[in-house]
């Protein structure tokens, strides 16, 4: 079913979470409405209002607390693919130091092509790539076996291990970040929290059916839609609104420029 939403384009994932829970919300409403006394629920009106109330902020609060936290991974995720592109230009860019570091340099483009062409594809379907994680520790140790026949160039070689490790580190945070997505319990946490939102609405007693359908529309709307983002941004390298490898297309152009 995940895997079923993330390959929809954006408007259709959101027609259907939005739309779907917009639906069930409002044909279950006119139900209750239907074949319950109006009477019975407005003389609980008062009381209801509080307990609505308390339940509103204890969802409220759940829902920001997760679509914050789903959000700041997102970012952290785009951070580290544009922290170990640069990782990557730097050891191209100081490897000119060297001489007969052609090898390294084209081991340096082979990755970034794996990384848009074979890599990011396979994350899509949360899977890794085997062939850009062996070009990259390829790449580490040809930067240890440079030969630094002077301490400027002990110094750069150490900038390019730093650069290297660096690269390492994030990219293993990239793809440790695409691994995992929101706890199977939290989610059920989520939907159970809006069931009984949008349910404890039915137990108000209006005087038109009219109004009642709109406030419960509305309210099942803005849930389904923060739930949505949630869903989307969930696995940051995964369906419609994903994080693109654009740093790593920026420094193939970056290559070109330093090799003219």
């Amino acid at each position: 079913m995940r895997d079923w939403f993330q390959s929809l384009p954006t408007a259709e994932a959101g027609v259907v979470m939005v739309g779907g829970f917009v639906l069930v919300a409002l044909v279950v409403g006119y139900l209750v409405s239907k074949f319950t006394s109006r009477e019975v629920r407005t003389a609980h009106n008062d009381r209801a209002g509080f307990i609505i109330a308390v339940i509103g902020v204890i969802y409220a609060v759940l829902l920001a607390f997760v679509a914050v936290g789903v959000w700041e991974r997102f970012e952290q995720a785009e951070a580290r693919t544009y922290e170990e592109a640069a990782s990557v230009a730097t050891i191209y860019r100081d490897s000119q130091s060297f001489p007969k570091t052609q090898p390294l340099r084209a081991m340096l483009r082979s990755y970034v092509q794996s990384v848009i062409v074979r890599e990011w594809p396979q994350m899509r379907r949360g899977e890794r790539s085997q062939v850009s994680n062996a070009l990259l520790e390829r790449i580490d140790a040809r930067v240890r076996a440079l030969t630094a026949s002077t301490l400027g160039l002990a110094n750069v070689q150490a900038q390019m291990l730093a650069a290297a490790d660096t690269a390492i580190a994030d990219r293993e945070a990239r793809l440790t970040i695409d691994s995992g997505g929101i706890n199977g319990i939290m989610w059920t946490v989520l939907l159970v929290g809006a069931v009984v939102t949008v349910a404890f609405t039915y137990l108000f007693g209006f005087d038109r059916t009219l109004m009642q359908l709109l406030m419960v529309g509305c309210l099942s709307f803005l849930i389904g839609l923060v739930l949505f983002l949630v869903g989307s941004l969930d696995y940051p390298f995964r369906g419609s609104i994903a994080v693109e490898p654009d740093a790593f297309r920026a420094v193939l152009e970056s290559f070109n420029g330093i090799a003219r």
